[in-house]
């Protein structure tokens, strides 16, 4: 058991801070490339064509991560919970340590984006009274019950926090012979919800249709394979961790990328099909959950290939702060597409984005973490709190 203390301790194992630091990083990729056209990216290596652009277009999957490791991190007190490992946790004190996560960042960066669109614009870039009060709900869903966002990535946070409040009443799913149920709730919801979406929005735009389709029931098969991967956790020594050793592990990490290699190359090839309530349109986000959740129980189980990949300083430091460049990589990107001499670079400003945008990302993310973020995640990880 001693392989999985560094969760039991603290569940802030470098693996999975890591993992986060890759989903913030793919996201910022991904818009990168978008600011800079939307490039193709290939090359030939021993007479084939290799093509990256599969994985910069499918960026966006950065938050499928993101939930499928809230799902796994936040479920397991509450499969403990369920397995008589401990007591029921707090539902007032979890709720409270989920608002402190969140909302002061966003709350934030939104004074300073209302401020910046004053002092450049005017009273007239400031949003109506019913629009600032749907920002400061984050009602982030085509009008007129939502606005849309000011800054494009704030949309996925009203999903994660849904989850968080409706994860302790999920609870109770959260046992080894109630597996299959969770899983058959969670995909049953995201089906039902993309096709009531799809059929509703069928004329809207792509960004009206994303909006709506991934609100929490659209996105519950990622956050449901993480809270699967966190009772495979808990339940360890009887279930999925018969696999202990480390070439085990290592072998299921690979079988995993080779999982999302394929939802990925799939998703690219298929776009044309996914909005058309095809069977890609239900089928993709859980095959890229499943790899996820398979990289995240190798990545605690010791696995050397999800240490290797996800557990380096780099990956660490851009995981801790990775809040924080998720909500500040796409203003920066969009400011810096807009100076002279990146607008004189057009065939090298994906390049010139990256070397640019990601040390200054990081910059920006290091001040809202130190300044904003950990101020309140202090008040978390009080003894008692």
């Amino acid at each position: 058991m001693s392989r999985f203390d560094p969760v039991e301790r603290g569940r802030h194992l470098p693996v999975l801070t890591g993992m986060r630091g890759w989903a913030a990083l793919w996201v910022l990729l991904y818009h990168a490339w978008g600011q800079a056209g939307m490039p193709p990216i290939n090359f030939a290596v021993l007479g084939l064509n290799v093509e990256l652009t599969p994985f910069l277009r499918m960026g966006g999957a950065g938050v499928m991560v993101f939930f499928v490791l809230s799902g796994f991190l936040l479920s397991i007190p509450f499969a403990e919970w369920q397995a008589g490992m401990r007591d029921k946790p707090a539902t007032g004190r979890y709720l409270l340590r989920r608002v402190a996560r969140v909302f002061p960042a966003y709350y934030a960066q939104l004074a300073i984006v209302l401020a910046a669109a004053y002092l450049s614009y005017g009273p007239a870039a400031l949003p109506s009274l019913a629009d600032m009060t749907r920002h400061l709900l984050m009602l982030f869903m085509p009008p007129p019950l939502g606005v849309e966002p000011r800054n494009l990535v704030w949309w996925t946070l009203p999903i994660e926090f849904s989850f968080y409040l409706v994860l302790p009443v999920l609870a109770v799913l959260l046992r080894p012979d109630r597996r299959i149920w969770l899983i058959a709730l969670a995909w049953m919801s995201m089906i039902v919800w993309r096709h009531f979406a799809a059929t509703w929005l069928a004329d809207s735009s792509i960004q009206a249709r994303v909006y709506a389709s991934y609100q929490l029931p659209g996105s519950m098969d990622s956050f449901g394979f993480g809270m699967l991967a966190a009772v495979l956790y808990v339940h360890r020594e009887n279930m999925l961790f018969r696999l202990k050793r480390p070439v085990d592990l290592d072998r299921v990490t690979v079988l995993a990328l080779i999982l999302l290699i394929a939802a990925i190359y799939w998703q690219h090839y298929g776009s044309d099909a996914y909005w058309k309530d095809s069977p890609i349109f239900y089928l993709w986000t859980p095959a890229l959950s499943l790899g996820i959740s398979a990289i995240v129980l190798a990545g605690v189980g010791g696995g050397r290939i999800a240490r290797l990949l996800f557990a380096n300083r780099f990956m660490v430091f851009a995981g801790i702060v990775s809040y924080s460049v998720y909500l500040w990589h796409f203003p920066i990107l969009v400011w810096m597409k807009s100076l002279p001499f990146v607008q004189a670079m057009a065939d090298h400003r994906l390049v010139v984005l990256l070397l640019a945008g990601i040390p200054a990302t990081l910059a920006v993310a290091s001040v809202s973490y130190f300044l904003v973020e950990r101020p309140f995640l202090r008040i978390r990880v009080r003894p008692g709190g």
